[in-house]
């Protein structure tokens, strides 16, 4: 009678060896399913991951000539049970969700996610009722909704990459963060790995009707992991840079405007009614939407300034992967420095900055930014409707990718197409997955940094799946990072220019202004 390391050997000739899981948090993980909960009955010893029939026959074939127990996931156990058994396997043969079958019933699916009661955080507004909330997730039963259910495996952003394993869907990891908070998992570099593989894109929470909005629990989850020294080096690097430097990646604060062309003269002024907020990324990496947004205000005769080289970070990347405790370090000093400019409104072109001034700050840090808040989207509507600007016609085919901080997480999912909408001759064309379902670019929650090459297949997904389909050649979006994001996997695929370009919104509104 052969071992169980025996027989997953055995299983590994036949499959490939990341599809024979004997890891003790993957076993954790399926020993969730409802079969197994009755006490009475073992947890598997290995969890065997197939994706055809033909797969699925060669383990059923292996196993029969050994003293196994072989149950499919979604099955019950037979009624009674060889005790003399050695090794339970549990086949995992459930086929991927697509989000196709979203695409018919959007606007429904979007209605009625709009009306369920949700759990959403600013209802509770402080730290103590956010770890209220989010043990109510791990602990009081809630995820006992999820035995039976694979829509997390389907609408995980990063789960195609992991082929469907469990373990690394939205449901795994909320299993494995159960198991750290109840003592039953050990920490572990590959528990590091599964937490920080997720762009906390909210995208499961869009399609469950569970109520459970997941995306929260993992930043809680990271930041008791955080408390322990247990963060990824590389976000400790970003921490000392964001410090240092006022950037994530150490771009040294001269270089803050240098790419940007035609800054008006004496626009730093230490007072203004309008703060214009660029970010880390607009300011050094997408300066083209730095210099379409700075130019639109100048041409409206707001009265604006910016903060330059003292603006420095937001702090997302720092309570995106748990460390709350500098984050707020970082607000407190953002706040000072936004209140010596005396302005009522600050307005900003990055999505991500948006989602931290106005959510994070005040539902995870406790902290408030002492104006009004508006994306560069929010703003340019405004004037549109005051009538400030006046936008000539461009004969253009656009569609609009909707970045989930802008979009899932803060609800402003109308004012970027109405800008957009507002260019005369501009035609809007909609990706089948848009607004509330749109699919995430792969690049928030620290996942670009900490894994670039699972971010990026997940944009050449968006690209391939989504964009290319209605054979339109621009893509636009109000996110810096979806930009940058968009423009380097369209590089790596091939995709030639005149498939695809790529604008944040601001710049097609200066192209309309200079038309």
């Amino acid at each position: 009678m052969e071992s169980k390391h025996q027989i997953a050997d055995k299983l590994k000739q036949i499959l490939a060896e990341s599809q024979v899981l004997t890891d003790l948090e993957d076993l954790y993980v399926y020993s969730f399913e409802k079969v197994f909960l009755d006490q009475n009955y073992p947890k598997p010893d290995i969890v065997v991951r197939v994706y055809s029939s033909k797969e699925e026959n060669e383990v059923i074939e292996l196993v029969a000539r050994e003293k196994v127990i072989l149950i499919k996931r979604g099955e019950k156990f037979p009624p009674t049970i060889d005790k003399s058994f050695q090794t339970l396997i549990l086949l995992d043969n459930i086929k991927i969700p697509k989000l196709e079958i979203c695409y018919d019933k959007l606007e429904e699916k979007n209605e009625t996610i709009a009306n369920l009661k949700k759990f959403h955080i600013n209802e509770y507004g402080t730290y103590h009722n956010l770890v209220l909330a989010v043990q109510n997730i791990l602990f009081a039963g809630t995820l006992n909704k999820c035995q039976e259910c694979v829509t997390c495996s389907g609408y995980c952003t990063v789960a195609p990459s992991f082929k469907g394993v469990e373990t690394w869907s939205s449901k795994g990891r909320m299993l494995i963060g159960r198991g750290i908070m109840k003592g039953e998992l050990t920490l572990s570099e590959k528990i590091v790995d599964i937490l920080y593989s997720c762009t906390k894109c909210g995208l499961c929470f869009a399609q469950c009707f569970q109520d459970l909005e997941f995306h929260q629990a993992i930043s809680y989850i990271r930041h008791e992991l955080a408390e322990k020294n247990l963060i990824p080096d590389v976000f400790n690097t970003a921490k000392n840079n964001i410090f240092e430097h006022g950037d994530p990646s150490a771009i040294p604060v001269n270089r803050r405007l240098s790419r940007i062309k035609n800054i008006p003269k004496n626009i730093l002024t230490e007072t203004a009614d309008y703060l214009c907020w660029l970010g880390c990324t607009v300011s050094t990496r997408t300066p083209k939407t730095a210099e379409a947004f700075i130019n639109i205000l100048s041409r409206v005769n707001v009265d604006f300034t910016m903060l330059g080289e003292k603006e420095g970070c937001c702090g997302y990347v720092l309570i995106a992967t748990g460390l709350w405790d500098e984050a707020k370090k970082v607000a407190i000093e953002v706040i000072e420095r936004i209140e010596r400019t005396k302005a009522k409104t600050l307005i900003t072109p990055c999505s991500g900055c948006y989602y931290t001034f106005t959510r994070l700050y005040p539902e995870i840090l406790n902290v408030e930014i002492p104006c009004e808040i508006l994306h560069s989207s929010q703003y340019i509507e405004k004037l549109l409707e005051e009538e400030k600007i006046k936008l000539k016609p461009l004969n253009l085919n656009v569609t609009y990718h909707d970045p989930c901080s802008l979009g899932r997480h803060s609800k402003v999912y109308d004012a970027p197409r109405n800008v957009l909408k507002a260019i005369p001759n501009l035609n809007l064309i909609e990706m089948p997955l848009n607004r509330n379902c749109a699919r995430c670019c792969g690049g928030g929650g620290g996942l670009w940094t900490f894994n670039n090459q699972i971010s990026i297949e997940t944009t050449q997904m968006r690209l391939k799946e989504d964009f290319l389909p209605t054979n339109v050649n621009i893509l636009t979006t109000a996110c810096p990072q979806c930009q940058l994001n968009f423009r380097f996997a369209s590089r790596i695929s091939s995709i030639p220019k005149n498939l695809i370009e790529i604008y944040d919104i601001t710049e097609l509104i200066k192209l309309a202004m200079d038309h």
